[in-house]
């Protein structure tokens, strides 16, 4: 199979799955397990099991040349930054500056890998994303409203979110590991990454006098008795089968091609996404000059992809 093959399979499962664990999330987050690092924790130790059973069965093999135990860690903890800032910059923020900030990334990214990596891209393709990037912003930026504290975690959200990219792909590189091999590296230390997270964020109701405090821990209890509960745990695990392909695709896709492309695919998907959205559901009270406004900012995205 040639390469181009693999990498555009890479990146239509990154698409398609990327979109499918965002709805299902959602559903998840709906009936009331808010947890993100929680289940975040969920996913990973799913992604360990998983490569285990492939080992055992010498369907997958370890690599002669692993990472060193800090770079793993390393590499785990900016990817759970990212996932961490990601949230609290959305709770802080309005959804404009939010979607400010994803836009960033791009130029955040290809400026560490200059200063710091020697890296450099064309004029042609810095071009065209810039028109990309203004494309999605007409479509998804509105409402921007900027706090000082918000504004903070948008930065390290932006931070972490670049380098976990950018060190996805470098790592394979500089220690000659598949993406596969690299994401079983560092599964582990992400598990424990988000656990510690959860344990400090969301498994402890502090306010026992507030009768609207909730917690991972109370939630979970309740995983035999609540027939609701045990409806969104097996949600949840449907969710760690979608980050299972998510991080399969992203890993794979980072190694082969580079942060950047991986970043052009995402605001790809946001692109077919918002497409989806306008055709499967349209608004009532939409303004029309607001939906031509949208549908001129996607095309415009989509034409630069």
């Amino acid at each position: 199979m040639s390469d181009s093959l693999i990498t555009s399979g890479y990146a239509i499962g990154n698409v398609l799955s990327s979109v499918a664990i965002v709805l299902v999330n959602k559903k998840v987050f709906a009936a009331g397990f808010h947890f993100p690092f929680t289940l975040s924790f969920f996913h990973f130790c799913f992604t360990v099991v998983f490569y285990k059973l492939l080992w055992s069965c010498s369907f997958f093999s370890l690599p002669t040349n692993d990472l060193p135990t800090f770079e793993k860690f390393k590499v785990a903890l900016a990817g759970v930054a990212s996932i961490g800032f990601m949230n609290v910059s959305l709770a802080l923020n309005s959804v404009g500056f939010y979607q400010i900030t994803k836009l960033t990334i791009v130029p955040v990214t290809l400026a560490i890998n200059f200063i710091f990596f020697n890296v450099s891209t064309t004029t042609k393709v810095k071009i065209s994303l810039l028109i990309l990037l203004l494309g999605v912003g007409v479509a998804t930026v509105s409402d921007v409203e900027l706090r000082m504290l918000g504004f903070f975690f948008g930065i390290l959200a932006v931070v972490s979110t670049a380098m976990f990219q950018i060190w996805q792909g470098t790592k394979q590189k500089e220690y000659g590991l598949s993406g596969t091999q690299l994401q079983n590296s560092v599964a582990f230390w992400q598990a424990a990454v988000s656990l510690a997270c959860s344990l400090i964020f969301e498994s402890f109701c502090l306010d026992t006098s507030s009768t609207s405090c909730d917690a991972a821990l109370d939630f979970l209890a309740k995983i035999y008795t609540d027939p609701a509960v045990t409806a969104t745990m097996w949600l949840v695990l449907g969710t760690c089968f979608l980050a299972l392909a998510v991080n399969w695709c992203s890993f794979g896709l980072i190694g082969r091609t580079s942060p950047i492309t991986f970043q052009v695919v995402g605001h790809a998907k946001t692109c077919l996404v918002l497409i989806g959205g306008y055709v499967l559901f349209p608004s009532r009270t939409a303004d029309v000059k607001q939906f031509y406004h949208n549908v001129a900012g996607v095309s415009g995205g989509m034409i630069c992809v």
